[in-house]
């Protein structure tokens, strides 16, 4: 799959990484998990194509983390994404890699989202459940009319749905942080990932940039 193909589909994960999370409106317990993607990639859009943010890159990524806080659940994606050695860690550790994968997450795709060219379309084609999760179906329409399939899983928790993972022509983000994680904590510890993973972002000990 192409740069620019990523950077569009991941225009709902890149700008949730805010190492301070936007306050979130109130999502209505009646909204379903189709609804939710379809109002997310909606609203995400708009904010794409504003001519009145175009020139402003600040606001406008603050606009766009605001609505994909809205429906991700980044914790657990963060992790799903780490696997068994999540178990283990305390509550400072997790909070600490948590913020550490939204970074990892903004940084991989921060330069193909500004590729955006604003004839891209994404049509939701319907959801199937899968015991307690949902998966919503879209499909990603480039400007160059090549056609990506991509799933939205979501669980309901608190009464509100919100995306755990997102497959990408049926390869799922979790699993390939996973088995990337996976590899690596085969000889290293837990404080190696996530040292080697600040240090790939210029981030210092705090998790503040450096």
């Amino acid at each position: 799959m192409s740069s620019v193909v990523i950077g569009c589909v991941a225009l709902l994960l890149v700008f949730a990484a805010s190492r301070t999370c936007a306050q979130q409106a109130p999502q209505p317990a009646t909204m379903s998990p189709q609804q939710l993607i379809s109002e997310t990639i909606e609203a995400a859009l708009k904010i794409l194509r504003d001519p009145t943010l175009k020139n402003d890159s600040k606001l406008r990524v603050h606009k766009l983390r605001e609505v994909a806080d809205r429906a991700f659940e980044w914790e657990a994606m963060a992790r799903s994404s780490l696997g068994a050695p999540w178990r283990v860690l305390d509550e400072k550790q997790r909070a600490e890699f948590v913020g550490v994968f939204k970074e990892l997450l903004a940084r991989r795709y921060m330069d193909d989202i500004d590729r955006f060219q604003g004839s891209e379309e994404m049509r939701v084609q319907g959801s199937e459940q899968q015991g307690e999760l949902v998966v919503v179906k879209t499909l990603l329409i480039t400007s160059s009319r090549e056609q990506v399939p991509i799933g939205y899983t979501l669980q309901q928790a608190g009464g509100r749905w919100r995306v755990e993972d997102v497959s990408i022509e049926g390869i799922s983000l979790v699993n390939h942080y996973r088995k990337t994680f996976g590899q690596f904590l085969v000889n290293k510890s837990f404080g190696d990932l996530l040292q080697q993973l600040k240090r790939k972002l210029g981030m210092s000990n705090t998790g503040n940039p450096g």
